[in-house]
């Protein structure tokens, strides 16, 4: 209950402060104006929303963390009156100061000053609030009056101020492309001659044009981009590829200054007495090894995720003792709570590390800085191993040796200031999905029994067992219930839900029990008169059908990201009304992507059974080789449906 009382007042002093942090104020005289494009350069047909930039200014001085913004808006059809007419900045208001300069309407040519009928209403931008974390953002949003097609909407504004916890240090990284056309597209950056920033238009070409120049004692790097086509993108792009030109510059020289900037960060003000954590999880009687997973599963699961996401405090972490009195944090506060208990109990390797988990392993292509991370997991020695734990992992079964961590890439292990990146050395932990079905057939014409029974180990367990603890056990039964609808006509479940977990081996099994009606077609019932005088059945491995599914291969321009790790077994037994006999069968297929295999074998006279396998090697298709391998997957898929034919 404190805790909701916090957190309503901060909401209410956010709201307060907002509606005090911005202001009008003149075009700053560093900035330097652009004219307005005279005549659009694409058709209505060509744009998405109604409405287009027809000038996107952004310029940045540097030195004061002053971004000024200008875009005008083409508004080119009926459409696009809704969307152009809402104006919407968001900004931190705990370090951001919003100073707008005007809102100009070109109509016909003339210019509308509107900047005084501007009305900003305050809005809580607390979207992710049911995820456990509080941002302290908002959003000073307007909905214009008396808009119309052929508007010109102008809207100049600057944001003063950055978060205080990164310093002196500076990063930028601005995309050069977007979804939508732009006729004139213009960056400006300027800051102290005599600072040796590193800086790299990335992927740009001669349609971009760059200077780099001196005046008045400042450099100025401009970057002018004119007829911006819009970003043509495609779907499962992996996440550590950027698709798009960029701008990037970085104050640091190397990744060692970073990590001593992170280690400063991390550093405690004193000695944290966490002795009631010990008295609370301990008996007494733990060896070493004992005590790390039962560290570990407190610092997971007793401690509940919540980030205050804040100016400092989106980087700064709280005190261990803090978040233990508090009993939540974020992924930084639960794991530097957890390095700290780690070494209370003689883990003395034991060190925050920040990661991307977009970026991954490509983290190092891009230029050193502070502000590049997005989320913190720790590493540790332990007799002579390295260990990764995500704290922000729930309920993980097994012990420490073997606890899953997803695969980071390249990572910055604070305290451990090398001049490059560390790569992770991630356990995947034995995550596999087994799933068994069998079909218990007595006749043609009477109900089949179909037992199903869904064994999952490793992360794949963790995710279940989790997934369980937040809903009910009905809800998974239902979903499994409406899937089998799909491909039966009438399903009736038949007794409870049966789940047993195995924590301590990390295995996850639920069994259910079903009774299928319309099992058979009646082929004398067939318009398909090759049906005439048989019973038969198709069988569809639907379990498969989430991993392998037919779609539509096409040349790619960028690489194709996979489910990884993935580690699927289906097995499906057939126990028939009558006799069959059929030849034991094998096939495999193997790729840069995925391993695949399919076994047929005869049990018994009327019993047969499938086994399927279906493995994930990679990460991700690499763009020339995914033609090949979607034809392949495409070629599996048409060939899974089995017809089971029997004379009547």
């Amino acid at each position: 209950m404190k805790n909701s009382i916090k957190l309503i007042i901060l909401l209410f002093i956010s709201q307060t402060i907002a509606a005090q942090n911005y202001s009008f104020e003149e075009l700053p005289n560093w900035v330097k104006t652009n004219e307005i494009p005279k005549e659009p350069s694409i058709s209505k047909y060509d744009v998405m929303s109604g409405y287009y930039l027809t000038l996107a200014d952004y310029q940045v001085l540097l030195e004061e963390n002053a971004f000024f913004y200008r875009e005008v808006s083409n508004v080119i059809s009926y459409s696009g009156i809704t969307n152009a007419s809402q104006l919407a900045i968001t900004y931190d208001t705990s370090y951001q100061h919003l100073n707008i300069h005007h809102l100009y309407i070109w109509r016909k040519g003339k210019k509308i000053d509107r900047t005084k009928d501007l009305s900003m209403e305050i809005m809580n931008n607390e979207y992710n609030l049911h995820q456990g974390i509080y941002t302290g953002k908002i959003t000073a949003y307007d909905n214009l009056d008396d808009i119309r097609k052929d508007d010109l909407i102008d809207l100049a504004y600057t944001l003063v101020g950055k978060n205080p916890i990164f310093g002196e240090d500076k990063y930028l990284f601005i995309p050069l492309e977007a979804m939508n056309h732009i006729d004139l597209y213009t960056i400006r950056v300027l800051y102290p001659k005599e600072k040796e920033y590193s800086f790299n238009c990335v992927d740009c070409d001669s349609t971009i044009q760059i200077t780099d120049t001196v005046v008045n004692g400042s450099r100025q790097i401009e970057i002018t981009n004119t007829n911006l086509k819009p970003l043509k993108l495609e779907d499962n792009i992996p996440t550590w590829v950027s698709p798009y030109k960029y701008f990037t510059l970085s104050s640091y020289s190397s990744w060692k200054n970073v990590n001593k900037w992170a280690q400063d960060v991390f550093t405690l003000p004193n000695k944290q007495e966490l002795s009631e954590v010990f008295d609370e999880i301990f008996t007494g009687e733990e060896t070493t090894e004992e005590k790390i997973n039962k560290i570990i599963n407190y610092t997971q699961d007793d401690i509940r995720y919540m980030g205050i996401e804040s100016g400092i405090g989106s980087i700064k972490p709280f005190t261990p003792t803090q978040v233990v009195k508090q009993r939540f944090g974020d992924c930084k506060d639960k794991s530097l709570l957890l390095v700290t208990l780690l070494k209370d109990i003689g883990v003395e390797k034991a060190y925050p590390t920040l990661v991307n988990t977009l970026i991954k392993h490509e983290l190092d292509e891009y230029y050193p800085s502070n502000e590049i991370f997005n989320h913190c997991i720790v590493k540790f020695e332990y007799d002579s191993n390295t260990y990764w734990i995500d704290p922000t992992i729930t309920l993980q079964g097994g012990d420490f040796k073997r606890i899953y961590a997803p695969d980071y890439g390249k990572v910055l292990v604070v305290g451990q200031p090398n001049d490059s990146l560390e790569s992770m050395s991630s356990n995947s932990n034995g995550s596999a999905t087994y799933i068994e079905e069998e079909y218990i057939m007595t006749s043609f014409s009477e109900p089949t029994k179909l037992k199903i029974k869904s064994k999952r180990t490793g992360f794949e367990a963790d995710s279940r067992r989790a997934l369980l603890e937040y809903y009910p056990i009905n809800d998974l039964s239902k979903s499994v219930t409406e899937d089998l609808k799909l491909y039966f006509l009438e399903v009736t479940k038949k007794g409870d839900i049966e789940i047993t977990d195995d924590i301590e081996k990390n295995i996850f099994t639920v069994t259910y029990n079903y009774e299928i009606d319309g099992f058979w077609q009646d082929g004398d019932k067939s318009s398909n008169i090759a049906h005439r005088g048989y019973w038969l059945y198709k069988f569809e491995p639907q379990s498969l059908y989430s991993y392998l599914k037919s779609t539509v291969c096409e040349e790619r321009e960028f690489d194709f990201e996979l489910l990884y790790p993935m580690d699927f077994n289906y097995r499906v037994i057939l126990n028939l009304p009558k006799d069959l006999l059929i030849s034991d069968d094998f096939k495999q297929i193997e790729n840069e992507a995925f391993y695949y295999e399919e076994k047929f074998e005869q049990l018994d006279k009327n019993s047969l059974q499938i086994d399927y396998k279906f493995k994930m090697k990679s990460t991700n298709i690499k763009a020339g080789e995914y033609l090949d391998i979607c034809k392949q997957v495409n070629e599996i898929s048409k060939k899974l449906p089995l017809v089971i034919y029997f004379p009547k």
